[in-house]
């Protein structure tokens, strides 16, 4: 909550991951409510789809759905769609236009998404390492201070991503 009013996003990106639903049964929710929906090709250079899609939609909020299948798609719109048997989305706010470009192709490249993860990985184990670094030498002191500074380390490593790269988790 804090973090959202210190950077103020443009965009708030919600993923939500349907694995019992079908697009026929999703989609018109989304164009019932005036939401933008395209289907993502993999056919096409994403960067491509992406920047065409922004330029064809508008809204603060975007939305990529994912169903069985492999199948993916994108939407926009003004407010926030959702539903009570829906998934709870994964949140994502983006700085700017760029930043959402690079979330939604760093979605669909497996590379980019390992890049992206590979931070808050190697900030957590190092903080494990410590805590069990610490649990033998008994000193529970350390450990509980080395927890709380996973949490500030994994916070500023959200800001450093989104100065950076333009995006980040919620």
């Amino acid at each position: 909550m804090i973090v959202k009013r210190i950077l103020r996003p443009t965009y708030r990106i919600r993923v939500l991951e349907f694995t019992k639903s079908t697009p026929k049964d999703i989609l018109p929710h989304f164009k019932r409510k005036g939401a933008y929906v395209v289907e993502f090709s993999s056919d096409i250079d994403p960067e491509l789809h992406v920047e065409s899609f922004l330029a064809s939609s508008y809204g603060e909020y975007v939305y990529l759905l994912k169903f069985k299948g492999g199948k993916m798609f994108l939407a926009r719109h003004t407010s926030w769609v959702f539903e009570e048997e829906w998934p709870t989305p994964k949140r994502f706010m983006a700085r700017d236009e760029n930043g959402l470009k690079r979330f939604i192709v760093s979605r669909t490249s497996m590379r980019e998404r390992l890049l992206t993860e590979l931070p808050p990985l190697v900030i957590w184990g190092a903080v494990f390492l410590g805590v069990i670094n610490r649990a033998f030498r008994d000193n529970s002191g350390g450990s509980l201070f080395l927890v709380f500074f996973g949490f500030i380390l994994n916070d500023l490593a959200k800001l450093l991503e989104y100065a950076l790269i333009g995006y980040c988790e919620e």
